[in-house]
């Protein structure tokens, strides 16, 4: 009977009409020009695990012990019935053909869509929704509007930054590093960056604001007896010194601005504060404001960018 398995003969074994039913005839691919004919020529010897070829459907087909079934099992897909959006070509096959005439309905886990042109983006309209957006002008930026993305044209960033000011002269004892406070209105401070009434030497960067800054300052001095080296300088969170401008003061000159400015990357949360030194050999007296409507010795942080 079929199911009998592989067997190898050896030179003088002797080949009886059971083996040859066996391992010959019930375990070979079986030819019939259709099932009728195998029919006729298998009912009375039908066994499991029977392979045939039919040659009016081009079927190969196994026996599973009650019936001929196709090798690829009974799942296969026999025929398709038109419907709404399906118009049906062949139905029974033996390959079925469809065409969707309208598109799936997007709640039916299709697009709802017929057509898309270049740049087309899906996105849900609503809650299990599909919609489409056509693409946007160049240099446009996807935003946001009623809750839907929408193509808009870029806005101007915003500027973020503060300055700082002291409309009165404060005094620089001989050789030290004196930081300098800014009591008075600061003239802009977009983000809560200074504050005159507490810690006002400090200029803090903002939550969200982590990137390079443009730190810039202006004392102002005038000249001495003897010549004398002027610097201002900028240091971070009380410790870090990161920069020094140095200026030689002639003897019996007049008004020098000591200012610099510098690009520095910092980070949210960090503070910096600006200082003057100079080496008189006594205290010198610097100015913020020397005359009414002047604005002299400020402090500048502005934003660039991360």
């Amino acid at each position: 009977m079929a199911g009998a398995g592989y067997k190898l003969f050896q030179t003088g074994d002797v080949l009886t009409a059971a083996q040859v039913n066996t391992y010959l005839n019930e375990q070979t691919v079986m030819v019939f020009a259709n099932a009728a004919a195998r029919t006729s020529a298998l009912t009375s010897v039908l066994a499991e695990g029977m392979v045939s070829y039919l040659q009016d459907t081009n079927a190969v087909e196994v026996y599973n012990g009650s019936a001929w079934v196709g090798v690829s099992g009974t799942g296969d897909l026999t025929e398709i019935v038109a419907g709404t959006g399906i118009t049906v070509t062949s139905g029974t096959g033996p390959i079925p053909t469809v065409a969707l005439t309208t598109p799936v309905a997007a709640t039916n886990g299709g697009t709802a869509q017929s057509t898309y042109a270049t740049g087309d983006l899906l996105y849900a309209s609503a809650s299990n929704t599909l919609a489409k957006r056509a693409i946007g002008s160049t240099g446009n930026v996807l935003t946001v509007a009623g809750g839907i993305p929408t193509w808009a044209a870029p806005g101007a960033p915003a500027f973020v930054g503060a300055s700082g000011f002291r409309n009165s002269s404060f005094t620089v004892a001989d050789s030290t590093d004196t930081y300098v406070a800014f009591p008075d209105t600061d003239e802009y401070d977009t983000d809560a960056i200074h504050d005159p009434a507490s810690n006002n030497t400090r200029f803090t960067i903002p939550t969200g604001k982590t990137g390079y800054w443009l730190l810039q300052f202006s004392p102002m001095t005038t000249g001495h007896t003897s010549a004398f080296s002027n610097r201002s300088l900028v240091r971070i969170n009380g410790s870090t010194k990161i920069y020094r401008h140095s200026m030689l003061i002639p003897a019996n000159s007049g008004e020098y601005d000591i200012y610099f400015s510098k690009v520095v990357k910092l980070t949210a949360g960090d503070y910096v504060e600006f200082a003057v030194w100079q080496n008189s050999g006594g205290t010198r007296t610097y100015y913020c404001a020397v005359n009414a409507g002047e604005k002299q010795g400020m402090a500048t942080v502005s934003y660039l960018g991360a």
